[in-house]
């Protein structure tokens, strides 16, 4: 009868932390998503054109 050893070195095949969890992934790329929506608007609200008047449109008339 022959007796094996256990193997207490990990499988090179077993998935990692991020591969048991691959929602956190999905999470992440929310989160990313949100933050480089909320870089555009801050950009967009402290870089605003100014404001040009317009003519009256009666005045236009021939």
């Amino acid at each position: 009868m022959t007796t094996s050893t256990p193997n207490n070195t990990s499988s090179s095949n077993a998935p990692g932390f991020l591969g048991r969890r691959p929602w956190l992934f999905v999470v992440a790329a929310f989160v990313m998503l949100f933050s480089a929506w909320s870089a555009l608007f801050y950009i967009a609200m402290n870089n605003q054109p100014e404001t040009v008047p317009l003519k009256h449109l009666q005045e236009a008339k021939p």
